[in-house]
């Protein structure tokens, strides 16, 4: 060993011995944390279903509190919260197991036996319990597994629960694939209008570096601005980045217009109309996406994937985040914003089966936000007499321009043709290309063909096959080329004759809970001399008791060369503090590794985090040491760091972000840490509306601490004094259901006038959603069988209340000795009967429909007596 190797050894080693040291430094305990804990958003998965996109959560110490009433409603388990006084009672699956639970004084009672538990454990919020995740596997019959990098709460049922009970009665009754926590609940659509101009979301970012090399002392400074908003009645987004040391500053702007209805355009029905800075979509085996400036439309549902069995990822990214891209929870992905702000994935393959991604963004001052994408490959099938098309023209950032013209047909259940016409730039000049396809399933293998047409008389044909194997998804194709030159098969003196791909993609059982992510794929070219090209990569991917590995090994043959290289990514958190590391790495005659990250990132308090980092290259010997600090909450984002290079150069850096957008109800600016401009927003007003107007006026009185739900999910955001709340963040382009928590209603006779309202949000616009409120009542009273000349009360008759349209908008089943009840009846003209069809099937008779009038004070009404004989 070099005396200079030694001593890069000692530095890193060191330099570990302070990574290890900040790790394990003293922390507050878990009494002095609670005041400040970290804030969560998880998914929630149980089996192979997605309950939840979006459930909060608090990180206090090693701890993480999840919310028991959202949890047990999710999870179908019998307790309910009563968060004002601090407890939780109902039964765990059985009416003999009873739950019972009181902070007050820090116990839990179940069936009968009580223990104490640790009060710091334990956290009050208006909207839920929040309860320790160890203590809840404690008392339920649950395993709750918490992925932190990926914002994920995998549950594992110990005990059988209603919820997978259900979900197997939908599978036999051929509803599998079903989301399982969340089914449409049919809201009426709230139409938000495009308008001319519109105030901005607006997502800045001003950055400064000092740095200090061989040659002197260099500084430089960047703004970057991206805007979005409604501009000339359409959705418009603008990007900016200026430099003090740049020539001139980057522009983009883009102009669109979304409709998961397909109303755009007229008869031409289109989902998607844009222009303006934009990429374009590949096409296969003939051209891949390329960014510049073009107009597309598409009349393709905005869910669907980009083509029958693949799927691009691209969007916005502002300075200095990255994102990493999750398929079956296996990464798979990852990208830097370039030069104009944006990132993309390219022809992401869909298996047979489940196809699950997860975009998770990480910014640089400690930022997350995580988007989830699924995409069942028999739901890329066309609908039996559907047309689909998308139509663009392009051209790129080199002047190439390109015109892709695509079809789709269905012309059965499980049979989809397409075609189009492509004209793309090879080899200096232009080429027409025409293509053809058909898609069918039968029985459980799809199977696709594809054959491609060139004007210079080059052909390609492709065959290929997806099916699962054992819970393996397999995909093989085989493509032959005559003459054929594109994009993605360059012109060359030994062009390629045919391509044999092979896809493996599965989990590997660990542990009962456990299972291991492996995916193999291999792609053999044969060239028009014999010489063979063969690409082979495999990953395995695992998460165990809090630590994600992931290996990739890639390896290369042509000719007579091989090629292996590996990389091995691990993160773990600790405590309050998450470590990454990083090999890469070659193997073959000259095994060596090439490179060696470490990182470590500690949450503080109130939003502020520090930051080592390592990271040294071998090939060219450097290493790089950086520290910094990060502020995440509040109202703006700040950081600095500094790093230092063994070769002497020493770098200073400080950013500053602000994310603004206005809230035009309450006539103010909002301002935040997190992103705000390629995401939704809705302004929620909530009253008493006495006279039944729908509007808020003089009269009404608005309604405090009012809750919602977002697609099912519950958020915490709740109304002020003024009955207002303002709800940020709304995926975008999409249809999102936004109800009343009606748990969160303070006088249990309260009822909104319309339970919820579908909106499509847009970026950098909020929509103005109003949830007027009435006071209901109850009907009360007890029906009774004459038989005899003997009256008395007779059970399980069905009862129903009926509107002035003859609408059913209430029943109620009578109780063993005839009492009913029907609950949430607002004011109006009713009429109250027995189910005719009941009656005819038990040979009884009654006095027909009882005429009942309800007056808007909420005064109960009583002793509405029904006799039938």
């Amino acid at each position: 060993m070099t005396f200079a190797t030694a001593r890069r050894a000692g530095q890193l080693a060191i330099l570990i011995l302070v990574l290890l040291l900040f790790a394990h430094a003293p922390v507050l305990t878990a009494e002095e944390h609670a005041s400040e804990p970290e804030f969560l958003l998880l998914e929630v998965r149980l089996d192979q279903f997605v309950l939840s996109n979006a459930i909060p959560a608090y990180e206090v110490g090693e701890h993480t509190l999840l919310p028991l009433g959202e949890l047990a409603r999710l999870l179908t388990i019998a307790i309910q919260t009563q968060p004002r006084e601090g407890s939780a009672t109902g039964f765990i699956l059985s009416e003999d197991r009873g739950f019972s639970l009181n902070l007050g004084n820090a116990s839990v009672t179940r069936s009968g036996a009580t223990e104490t538990f640790d009060p710091a454990l334990a956290l009050t919020e208006p909207d839920d319990l929040y309860i320790a995740a160890s203590l809840l596997e404690r008392w339920l019959p649950l395993a709750l597994e918490i992925e932190r990098g990926s914002l994920s709460l995998r549950v594992t049922a110990l005990e059988a629960l209603p919820l997978q009970a259900r979900l197997d009665r939908e599978r036999l009754g051929g509803r599998a694939g079903a989301r399982a926590g969340y089914e449409d609940p049919g809201y009426p659509h709230h139409r938000q209008p495009y308008r001319l101009l519109s105030l901005p979301s607006i997502d800045q970012t001003l950055a400064t570096e000092l740095r200090r090399t061989q040659d002197g002392v260099q500084s430089d400074a960047r703004y970057t601005a991206f805007v979005t908003g409604d501009l000339l009645g359409m959705e418009s987004s603008l990007y900016f980045s200026s430099r003090h040391q740049g020539r001139s500053p980057e522009v983009r702007a883009t102009f669109q217009r979304y409709d998961p209805g397909a109303n755009l355009l007229g008869p031409l029905q289109a989902r998607s109309v844009r222009f303006g800075s934009l990429s374009t979509a590949s096409v296969d085996n003939i051209t891949r996406g390329t960014r510049g400036e073009g107009v597309t439309l598409s009349n393709r549902p905005l869910t669907r994937p980009t083509s029958f069995d693949r799927q691009a990822f691209e969007g916005d990214l502002p300075p200095g985040w990255d994102v990493e891209l999750y398929y079956n929870d296996a990464l798979v992905g990852f990208a830097l914003a370039d030069a104009e702000g944006r990132y993309r994935f390219d022809d992401q393959p869909l298996s047979y089966g489940r196809n699950d991604f997860r975009l998770l963004f990480n910014g640089p001052l400690g930022q997350t936000r995580v988007e989830r994408y699924s995409f069942p490959l028999d739901q890329s099938m066309v609908r039996p007499g559907e047309f689909q098309y998308s139509v663009t023209e392009h051209r790129d950032d080199a002047g190439q321009t390109r015109s892709i013209v695509q079809f789709d047909l269905g012309l059965a259940r499980s049979l989809t043709a397409s075609a189009g016409m492509v004209r793309a730039p090879v080899s200096g000049g232009e080429t027409l290309y025409t293509n053809l396809g058909v898609r069918t399933f039968w029985q459980s293998l799809s199977i696709g063909a594809d054959v491609v047409q060139a004007s210079d008389g080059g052909s390609l044909a492709e065959l290929g096959v997806q099916t699962r194997i054992g819970g393996v998804a397999v995909d093989a194709s085989r493509a032959h080329l005559s003459d054929f030159t594109s994009e993605l098969f360059p012109s060359r003196s030994d062009p390629v004759r045919t391509r044999d791909a092979l896809r493996l993609s599965g989990s590997v059982p660990l542990t009962p809970r456990q299972r291991l992510p492996v995916t193999l794929e291999a792609a053999r070219d044969e060239r028009q001399s014999g010489v063979t090209d063969t690409h082979v990569s495999a990953r395995v991917s695992a998460y165990v008791k809090r630590t994600a590995v992931t290996n990739t090994l890639r390896w290369h043959a042509s000719g007579n060369n091989e090629h292996t290289a590996g990389s091995l990514q691990i993160s773990r958190r600790v405590r309050d503090t998450s470590w990454r590391g990083q090999v890469e790495y070659l193997l073959g005659a000259e095994s060596d590794v090439s490179s060696l990250a470490l990182a470590a990132d500690r949450y503080l308090a109130d939003g502020y985090r520090g930051t080592l980092s390592v990271a040294h290259t071998f090939v060219e010997p450097e290493t790089r040491y950086t520290a910094g600090l990060t502020k995440s909450l509040g109202s703006f984002g700040l950081g600095v760091n500094a790093s230092y290079i063994d070769t002497g150069d020493m770098v200073l850096g400080a950013q500053l972000f602000v994310a603004m957008g206005r809230d035009s109800r309450r006539s103010r600016w909002r301002y935040s840490a997190r992103p705000m401009a390629n995401s939704g927003a809705a302004s929620i007003r909530v009253f008493m509306d006495p006279n039944h107007s729908g509007g808020m006026n003089a009269a009404d009185a608005p309604l405090e601490s009012v809750g919602f739900t977002v697609n099912g999910s519950r958020r915490q955001v709740r109304t002020d004094a003024s009955g207002i709340a303002y709800i940020e963040h709304l995926p975008v382009n999409q249809y999102v259901d936004i109800g009343v928590d009606t748990s969160t209603l303070l006088n249990p006779q309260w009822a909104p006038e319309v339970e919820g309202m579908r909106l499509v949000p847009r970026p950098g616009s909020v929509a103005r959603l109003e949830f007027p409120m009435r006071m209901t009542t109850e009907i009360d009273g007890t029906v009774y069988l004459r038989e005899d000349g003997i009256e008395r009360g007779v059970g399980d008759l069905e009862l129903q209340l009926l509107n002035d349209r003859q609408e059913t908008v209430g029943q109620a089943t009578s109780s063993w000795d005839g009492f009913y009840i029907i609950s949430g009846v607002a004011a109006g003209d009713y009429g109250l009967r027995i189910s005719p069809q009941q009656l005819q099937r038990l040979n009884l008779a009654d006095a027909g429909t009882r005429e009942l009038s309800v007056s808007g004070d909420g005064a109960f009404i009583s002793g509405i007596d029904l006799m039938v004989w």
